[in-house]
């Protein structure tokens, strides 16, 4: 008969492995060999393979437990079988491993397709046939990561499909990284059952599309997936048109060209009209305010904030047409709340008696959380619900208790155990049914402003270095630089320390390319000692 671990078990195995790394003396490398360390190395990645595998039995478990009510009002636990997902489970787990709302989804579906079924050799009806990537886990052969990989590649197979392609891959997972086992997969796929593979790539696609979002400051990431033909047109376009820029020294490298043309392919083709809202805490621009300042803003594509140059910024405000009750030929201001920076509707112009919420009710509070205000998701306001925090008519219909929640976190706000506050600053607090509290902040809509301070790494300014200590040097490059030299009338030996140079790209400009990193500096006609 097989036995289960209880979350006590599991705690006292954790607390052990805790104690036993925590007690070793810190790690250095005057003691062993090569041979020594690499071994100590694989057997951390195992422990770390075989933690992840209970992690994954964990989430199994702990996404099996559904609350529902009981006739007296109180809230009882209902286990169900294995490969049961409560609706609030990855909420619940989302607070106790700090991931956003798709990163849990992801995670708990990735648990119990690896875990439930096959795994012990028992017949399941949620058996998926990844068994065999959950024993080699267990076993410390196989990473969270590569296990993924391997997952995903057999996403819509049979279970005994899968399980095929599972077991010929057993003997690579020593040895081959994510990539290789990617390629593995799909060609055992593409032997066993070629039309699954078709079908996955029909599908693929079907659902292609193209998805933004903001990464480095002042820049915004692109991701998108096209078919083949159609990519392969585009990038033809794009890059004639990058190959010009880059002649004509509109761009110094062939990857921001690219970027130049893709942007100028696309405005080029469409009429855009923008439209500037300020805030009445937006800071005022500086004395001296130059062009290339950065502003922070936000826009509609979004929820995030984003930097601009003032002179777009102020460009776009001067071209903004003023509609409404607005006469004052400025865009309009919107006041913040001094501390979150919240928008706030101060004299609760805005509220209704009904429980519907008016035109401008809504899209005042669409504009003020910009997202689904349950922690971790990001799912834009323009596709969220307007919730009741209160539910009316306990609660009135106003900004104050209005909060936008995409579909899936408004009916787990509505799940036995769960809670939610929205302070008067526009800040909300959530507590799961095991007591966890955590905390939404709203959108800062009052926005920073980066002075031009004049060290920005422009190629019509000179690219700023990054000063690297000067030492530690050896005892025969201390000599050489403090020793006195018999002859006065050449200086003492002087170690500097430079940087990496930058490899130059093929397209770079002759002024752009640096000296090879691998060839020595020209030597001096008389050596300086």
């Amino acid at each position: 008969m097989a036995t289960t671990a209880a979350p006590q078990d599991v705690l006292d195995a954790v607390r052990v492995a805790r104690t036993a790394l925590s007690a070793l003396p810190r790690t250095t490398a005057s003691a062993g060999s090569r041979e020594e360390w690499v071994e100590a190395l694989g057997a951390l990645q195992g422990l770390v393979n075989e933690a992840t595998a209970v992690q994954d039995e964990t989430v199994v478990a702990l996404a099996a437990l559904e609350g529902e009510w009981a006739e007296d009002g109180t809230v009882v636990e209902v286990r169900r079988a294995p490969g049961h997902v409560a609706l609030d489970a990855p909420a619940i787990v989302s607070g106790a491993l700090c991931l956003s709302a798709v990163a849990v989804e992801r995670r708990v579906r990735d648990a119990v397709r690896r875990v439930v079924g096959a795994a012990d050799g028992t017949a399941s009806t949620a058996s998926t046939g990844l068994g065999g990537l959950h024993a080699a886990m267990r076993a410390g052969r196989l990473d969270g990561y590569r296990a993924q990989v391997v997952a995903h590649e057999l996403e819509e197979c049979p279970p005994e499909v899968a399980a095929t392609v599972v077991e010929s891959l057993t003997e690579w997972f020593d040895r081959e990284d994510a990539t290789k086992l990617r390629r593995r997969a799909r060609r055992l796929l593409a032997r066993i059952s070629p039309d699954l593979l078709r079908q996955r790539a029909a599908r693929s696609r079907s659902e292609s599309g193209l998805r933004r979002w903001v990464d480095e400051p002042g820049v915004d990431t692109w991701l998108g997936t096209f078919p083949s033909e159609e990519a392969c047109a585009a990038w033809a376009a794009i890059d004639a048109l990058a190959q010009r820029y880059l002649g004509d020294g509109v761009c110094a490298t062939i990857d921001r060209a690219r970027a130049r043309a893709l942007t100028d392919l696309v405005t080029s083709n469409a009429t855009v009209d923008v439209q500037v809202v300020l805030t009445s805490s937006a800071a005022p621009a500086p004395a001296t305010a130059m062009d290339g300042d950065l502003v922070e803003v936000l826009t509609p594509a979004g929820p995030d904030p984003v930097l601009v140059q003032r002179g777009w910024l102020e460009r776009a405000i001067t071209d903004t047409v003023v509609t409404g009750h607005d006469r004052s030929g400025r865009p309009r201001v919107l006041a913040c709340d001094t501390g979150t920076g919240a928008l706030v509707d101060p004299e609760e112009t805005l509220s209704s008696d009904a429980y519907r919420p008016g035109a401008r009710l809504a899209a005042f509070v669409r504009a003020r959380d910009r997202h689904c205000r349950f922690p971790g998701c990001r799912v834009a306001a323009r596709y969220c619900d307007l919730d009741h925090v209160r539910a009316w008519p306990l609660g009135p219909t106003s900004a104050t208790n209005l909060v936008c929640l995409c579909r899936r976190h408004h009916r787990v706000k509505q799940r036995p155990g769960w809670r939610a506050v929205l302070l008067p600053d526009a800040t909300m607090r959530w507590t799961d049914p095991t007591g966890r509290t955590r905390t939404t902040d709203p959108v800062d809509q009052r926005g920073l402003v980066l002075p031009d301070t004049g060290t920005d790494p422009s190629p019509s300014r000179s690219r700023p270095c990054t000063v690297l200590p000067d030492g530690p040097h050896s005892t025969l490059e201390h000599h050489l630089e403090h020793a006195p030299s018999t002859d006065w009338s050449r200086p003492v030996c002087r170690v500097e320390v430079h940087r990496p140079l930058r490899r130059a790209g093929p397209y770079d400009p002759p002024e752009h390319r640096p000296r090879h990193p691998h060839r020595p500096p020209a030597r001096p006609e008389t050596p300086p000692f």
